[in-house]
């Protein structure tokens, strides 16, 4: 997912981010069902009850979208994988997941879960709408009428077999299980999603050449679902180059510390010193507690460094903690890596052994592209 989400919430456990995007999405539904939708349906409504009505049927959509995402986290959760987070954003929302499944059978009930639960929204909405009386308000009738066919066409779109929807999860699931392989089943999964996607971008781009806009809401998606699968495949790829790869085999050891209690400012002096890109922070036990980086001291202006503690600006997710014999390639899944560049290996008692960073992994991936087991894919640098 692009950019990054601000958190709203936590439900069951689970931290629930909003993406700055989604607001621009909530806005274009709220119009287009204030201006075309709800007047349409209810003669002689006013302007402010139109909007409120389509605002009220966007909150009610990514309602039911966070409920499709959930459908798929706990699920993974009831099957030992850690669910790092839920984002809405642009197109919809995801669920982030610490790692992969580790089987078909996982894949399968992971991807067949969210649709799951979009279908029975679907239905319990037009079961209300047919079992509302003749004289229900036609406010009610419409928006209960919107919600029923939106999720009628979110579960048909999900279900088709273009990765990485949900219904191309579950066609790399099966194709995994037929063959026992999971790059060969996401390589024709991915496959089938970026001509999917092509499709829809050019299908989008014609509609909009012969008049009408709302194509290019299709070479939208479908430049995302070519884009996605792309990405899937790639990280498949590095997933396969780094498979059994232990942090102890990357890291960079031994490590210089820098105490959670100092000033940012004196904390700049470790950077100018040892010339690393992050350090380890700890506490007054020597436990890390989060990762330093440059970037962190470089944003601030020299009078805050002097005020600010190197605890105040720290990355401190737990996920960029790993023990020496975790597996690397699981760390490129974590959005707390990607953000931070850099990982700690600690031991037993939570003290600093090592550091793993994206520079690490790319030497890595050389070393694989170099010995011909693996293409080497482009990662970012920081």
């Amino acid at each position: 997912m692009p950019g990054r989400s601000f958190r709203i919430a936590r439900i069951a456990g689970i931290p629930v981010g909003v993406h700055p995007l989604w607001f621009g999405i909530g806005a274009l539904i709220t119009w287009s069902l204030g201006v075309g939708y709800f007047p349409h349906e209810i003669r002689g409504i006013a302007p402010v009850a139109s909007y409120a009505l389509g605002f009220a049927s966007a909150l009610l959509l990514f309602a039911s979208i966070l409920a499709h995402e959930f459908g798929h986290a706990l699920v993974a959760r009831r099957r030992g994988v850690q669910v790092e987070g839920i984002d809405l954003w642009l197109l919809g929302g995801v669920a982030r997941m610490s790692s992969s499944p580790r089987n078909p059978g996982d894949e399968l009930r992971y991807a067949a879960a969210g649709p799951a639960v979009t279908a029975l929204i679907g239905v319990s909405f037009a079961l209300v709408a047919a079992l509302l009386p003749g004289s229900s308000p036609a406010a009610l009738r419409a928006l209960v009428g919107y919600q029923a066919e939106i999720n009628g066409l979110i579960f048909v779109f999900n279900l088709l077999p273009a990765f990485p929807l949900d219904g191309g999860r579950i066609l790399r699931a099966l194709i995994w299980r037929r063959t026992g392989d999971l790059g060969r089943a996401t390589s024709i999964a991915a496959a089938l999603g970026r001509g999917f996607g092509y499709a829809l971008v050019a299908l989008g781009a014609l509609a909009a050449l012969n008049g009408a806009p709302g194509g290019l809401w299709f070479a939208v998606i479908g430049f995302f679902l070519a884009t996605a699968a792309g990405a899937e495949r790639m990280h498949q790829q590095v997933g396969a180059a780094l498979g059994g790869l232990p942090a102890s085999e990357l890291m960079s050891a031994p490590v210089t510390t820098v105490p959670a209690q100092v000033t940012v400012a004196e904390a700049g002096r470790y950077f100018a010193e040892f010339r690393y890109g992050a350090f380890p922070v700890v506490d007054a036990a020597a436990k890390v507690v989060g990762v330093l980086t440059i970037d962190q001291v470089s944003r601030h202006a020299a009078a805050e460094r002097s005020r600010l503690l190197v605890a105040d600006v720290a990355h401190r997710d737990p996920s960029l903690l790993i023990a020496a014999t975790d597996e690397v390639a699981p760390l490129l899944e974590r959005p707390a890596f990607a953000r931070a560049g850099h990982a700690v290996v600690v031991d037993a008692a939570g003290r600093a052994h090592g550091m793993v960073s994206i520079t690490d992994v790319q030497r890595a991936l050389r070393a694989a592209r170099v010995t011909g087991s693996q293409e080497q894919p482009v990662l970012s640098s920081h």
